[in-house]
């Protein structure tokens, strides 16, 4: 019998994986205390939503924070508040969750693709100003998998031609770029808090800046369907345009007692990382994505790696995947296209983009994998685990080849896995 779990043999893990999202005693605590208040949504203005915008700026290193909706429409408000729409271009990366571009396609702007670093998967820098015209008015660089961007090239582009920036780190809580926390590296930074986040509240979102001015019209005005600002606040008399972001007291309460683990966990999570880019090393076809000289700290929301089939015996990428879930560790491939080549742009020709040529992107949609935070939240002995199990499959990858797999089974994060098979 074969040695590999997915073709009968014993799996090498049989351990749990830390669950997440997690929920403590401590969130039971404060939801208690917001289900025992009178405030557990409508405004968005609560005190337990105003505790956190202080206590989770003041973690990233910014003046003010505001939580809203979703950390889609928090890079909306941003573009609002800079007064970003129509004719006007924002610079994206060609790799990265599509919620990046629909925040500029909702605005009405023209979203520029450019192509990515092959050491990080974030946007390349080098790539940047060959795409900005006289229409460009911001860009938007993604802190992919949570390891920061090389900002201060990004920001020098931008200083010199009189761009925003607002930095995409849905999946970058409390990483560090040159002894800063992202989130406060640019005009305006970007967070998420849906349940697959480092910090979660199920669904939620959060932005930092050192600027008050753009804080408030966003926390008073125009997140909350264009209320005056601060003593001119009304429920029924509206200044300007706006949304309905608003964050909610239960959700506050769950972020608040993520808040008081994020540094821990952030702690552990690099430790665990630097433990299994060890025990991966030297593994043909295995490629992990290290940490560069201006990363002080990885976010690690997702623990990324290049499979080479070549070097892999030829094994496909969904061969191998198929292989190592069977093992008991759970491994997805990543975003399965540059986004200029999203189907949403063939339904739908009112969206305004363009994009540069990208091969980079395209190479990486093909051999990109990646590891879940939660798994580098267990006991360090399961890192070395890991490693064992990718080389058993690596020592035995000739018997994978004949292997029949669904191209899509393991595509994307556990979170949307979930939610698509309760589609069904």
């Amino acid at each position: 019998m074969s040695e590999l779990a997915v073709l009968g043999g014993t799996p090498s893990v049989k351990e749990k994986w830390p669950v997440w999202p997690f929920a403590g005693e401590r969130e039971r605590v404060l939801l208690e205390e917001v289900l025992s208040s009178d405030l557990w949504g409508g405004s968005g203005l609560g005190p337990k939503i105003r505790e956190l915008n202080e206590k989770f700026a003041a973690y990233c290193g910014t003046k003010y924070g505001a939580a809203v909706a979703n950390g889609t429409i928090s890079m909306e408000l941003c573009l609002e508040a800079w007064g970003i729409g129509p004719g006007d271009e924002v610079i994206v990366p060609a790799y990265t969750f599509a919620a990046t571009p629909l925040a500029v396609h909702h605005q009405g702007a023209t979203v520029v693709y450019v192509d990515i670093d092959p050491k990080t998967t974030n946007i390349d820098p080098a790539r940047i100003e060959e795409a900005v015209t006289a229409k460009t008015k911001a860009i938007i660089p993604v802190h992919l998998a949570g390891h920061p961007c090389d900002m201060d090239p990004i920001m020098a582009i931008a200083h010199r031609h009189g761009l925003k920036v607002v930095e995409d780190a849905a999946q970058a809580h409390g990483a560090i770029y040159k002894g800063k926390k992202t989130g406060a590296l640019a005009d305006a930074g970007s967070f998420s808090f849906q349940q697959s986040k480092n910090m979660q509240s199920g669904e939620g979102g959060f932005i930092t800046s050192d600027d008050g001015d753009l804080i408030d019209l966003i926390y008073y005005s125009i997140g909350k369907f264009g209320r005056g600002i601060r003593e001119k606040y009304s429920g029924h008399i509206h200044y300007r345009y706006g949304y309905n972001a608003c964050y909610t007291e239960l959700q506050a309460a769950i972020a608040l007692a993520g808040l008081e683990r994020l540094e821990d966990q952030t702690v552990l999570r690099a430790k665990n990382a630097k433990l299994l880019y060890a025990a991966l090393d030297g593994i043909d076809g295995i490629e992990p994505l290290v940490w560069q000289p201006y990363c002080e700290r990885h976010g690690h929301h997702l623990f990324l790696m290049r499979f080479h089939s070549a070097a892999f015996e030829g094994v496909s990428r969904d061969q191998f995947l198929s292989a190592i879930n069977a093992e008991g560790i759970a491994t997805s491939s990543l975003y399965p296209m540059a986004l200029y080549k999203q189907p949403m742009y063939e339904e739908s020709p009112k969206l305004a983009m363009r994009y540069y040529d990208c091969p980079v992107t395209e190479q990486m949609a093909v051999d990109t994998i990646f590891f879940e935070q939660n798994m580098l939240l267990a006991e360090t002995q399961m890192m070395d685990k890991i490693g064992a199990t990718v080389r058993k499959l690596r020592d035995n990858a000739v018997e994978l080849r004949g292997l029949t797999t669904e191209k899509t089974a393991f595509m994307g994060s556990s979170v949307l896995k979930k939610a698509a098979q309760n589609t069904h």
